[in-house]
């Protein structure tokens, strides 16, 4: 019972329904492939409300899913950071070089043995296999706060092969179909003079690209549209001189950007319309192709032949590789065998696959119609295995850390140090960071952890294990620092987990003219600017209540925070009240009210 919907109307709603799904999974701490597959299951094979690969025709599908990819496989090369490599551990080394090749073979027979795939399409799809992908290695570590050792591992792995698999599954296309034309002269100089222009195009295109930024060609805020167009026409151009090599070009544009930026800030903004581009991409694809699957594939496709694929891939291709691929490194074996049980797929490899798939079709090749169902069954089974699985293995093998919550603030000075000292006896980790100081940081002696670098550059930021911090306060004494460092680490740690100081204007005009938004992650009290918490805190400490005399704070106190039973802190803003729990703590300012009208009274206290 297929809806008729008009086209427009069709890509529309698929769009929402992507980014709606990545919305519920946010809201449901659930790994969003897990959401968006159900979503496109129930609209197509199981309700059978739309097939969009019929509705839009084979042509249309396949070259928006063409042009996704694209974008998704550029901007997963140019985000590798080549500054990165040389500090590489030997366990990671090892695994996106003997692991990824042992990985790509083991594969390969599986898919041969157990589904009866020709040769070809098991050794392109095993090529695609290795790929696990930052988009759902990374929500993983940051819910189950792994050690630092397996954080890096898992991580990097993740961020070096997401380019990687898709190349191997390329290369490996090519040769089939050079093998299958008898490696004719003719034949093979396609291929050469293919490759040469995908490399020509890709490299060339890069330098061009950067060669504009410099000689300021490109205005400012058209740098991500232009970029954006290149990456369609190097795809389009490369794939009109050679079928498929498009996939290349793009790859070699990303990887040669990646080196040539240097993750300088001029190109954060193309980079973060990239970024977003691509989760649009990821999420409607994702949801195309799951609800263009049939009842009769599917039925076909699920059955112990992929059950027993799901278990020979997780079970023993895995822990072969990862163990003998990190012999003699410097982790142990119980982080050897952890890393072995952790190998999510994610929606790159469906996509990807998708694309595969109709190439292979083309070509005539049999069974080239199994390709996406088989990748959504393999993607769809380790995403939940290891989605629902990775916390509880991780604190069953004493792996992730035990240590509550943390926070970072963003900001030294007195009172900044004076919260994390209270933090940091409740045993809560605490990392202060501060970008407008340049004397000599006060909280090494006070024995507090510091982040030497920049925190707002998110480079920076992925290659420090943050893994441990869930909050962040920005307390530093420039408001317009603090709102720049709020837009920056929101994304990173979530609109609910940032805080930060009110205008240090004090001032009730400037208050009442902060953004609606703004405002309900403006801490403590809007009336306490940065001055008159530094000048309480010269003469005073923050003072802490157990829950029971909650009933004794007034008005002249100011609420900072309230720690439970567990260690979990919420800190007060000035929208929302605490809720405290028997057993909690609450910090306060005793009296600051009061302080700051004797100061400007010109009284004592």
């Amino acid at each position: 019972m297929d809806i008729e919907l008009p086209l427009m109307l069709l890509i529309v709603v698929f769009i929402s329904l992507g980014i709606l799904s990545q919305w519920l999974a946010a809201i449901i701490k659930w790994p969003p492939i897990v959401v968006m597959s159900i979503v496109g299951l129930l609209i197509g094979p199981v309700f059978q409300l739309v097939n969009p690969e019929q509705m839009m025709g084979s042509e249309l599908f396949s070259t928006i899913v063409s042009l996704a990819v694209a974008i998704i496989l550029f901007e997963g090369s140019s985000n590798l950071d080549y500054r990165e490599l040389p500090g590489v551990s030997k366990a990671v080394t090892r695994i996106i070089t003997v692991g990824a090749v042992l990985a790509w073979l083991l594969g390969t027979l599986a898919m041969y043995f157990i589904f009866g795939f020709p040769l070809s399409i098991s050794f392109v799809m095993a090529g695609l296999f290795i790929v696990t992908g930052p988009t759902v290695i990374q929500p993983l570590l940051k819910q189950a706060k792994v050690k630092n050792s397996v954080n890096s591992i898992l991580r990097w792995e993740s961020i070096i092969l997401d380019p990687v698999g898709p190349l191997f599954a390329l290369f490996a296309f090519y040769m089939f179909q050079i093998i299958n034309e008898g490696f004719g002269i003719g034949y093979l100089m396609d291929y050469i003079i293919g490759f040469a222009v995908a490399f020509l195009l890709g490299y060339g295109a890069s330098y061009l690209f950067r060669w504009l930024i410099k000689k300021d060609f490109i205005p400012q805020n058209l740098m991500a549209p232009v970029q954006f167009i290149f990456i369609l026409l190097i795809f389009s151009i490369s794939h009109t001189v050679l079928h498929e090599s498009g996939l290349l070009a793009v790859t070699i544009f990303g990887l040669v950007m990646a080196r040539l930026k240097n993750h300088s800030l001029i190109y954060k903004e193309s980079d973060h319309f990239i970024e977003e581009m691509t989760l649009i991409l990821l999420s409607t694809v994702f949801i195309l192709i799951t609800s263009s699957l049939t009842r009769e594939v599917l039925g076909e496709v699920l059955n112990w032949q992929l059950a027993l694929f799901c278990v020979i891939m997780i079970l023993v291709i895995r822990p072969i590789y990862i163990l003998l691929s990190t012999i003699n490194t410097e982790i142990s074996l119980k982080e050897r065998t952890f890393i072995s049980f952790v190998a999510p797929r994610g929606i790159v490899a469906l996509a990807v696959a998708e694309f595969f798939a109709g190439l292979f079709i083309s070509e005539e090749v049999r069974m080239a119609d199994f390709i996406v169902p088989v990748t959504f069954g393999f993607v769809f089974v380790t995403v939940v295995i290891y989605g629902f699985s990775f916390k509880p293995l991780s604190k069953w093998m004493k792996l992730s850390s035990t240590s509550p919550p943390g926070v970072i603030l963003l900001g030294e000075n007195m009172f900044s140090l004076a919260l994390a000292k209270k933090l940091d006896g409740h045993g809560i980790p605490v990392l202060i960071s501060d970008l407008l100081n340049s004397e000599t940081k006060k909280a090494q002696e006070y024995g507090l952890e510091t982040f030497e670098g920049n925190l707002l550059s998110k480079e920076e930021r992925v290659r420090t294990d943050l893994t441990k911090y869930d909050q962040c306060l920005l307390t530093t004494r420039s408001y317009t620092f603090n709102h720049l460092a709020f837009n920056e680490l929101s994304q990173e740690f979530g609109l609910r987990n940032v805080g930060m100081l009110t205008p240090p204007v004090d001032s009730e005009k400037v208050r009442n003219n902060i953004e609606q938004v703004i405002r309900h992650h403006i801490l403590f009290d809007d009336r306490f600017t940065y001055y008159w918490f530094s000048r309480f805190i010269d003469d005073h400490e923050i003072t802490e209540l157990d829950t029971a005399e909650a009933e004794s704070i007034t008005e002249d106190d100011i609420i900072l925070y309230h720690i439970d039973e567990n260690k979990n802190v919420t800190f007060k803003t000035i929208t929302d009240d605490l809720n405290y729990t028997p057993n909690g703590v609450i910090g306060i300012l005793k009296d600051a009210h009061q302080f700051k009208e004797n100061r400007q009274n010109g009284t004592e206290d």
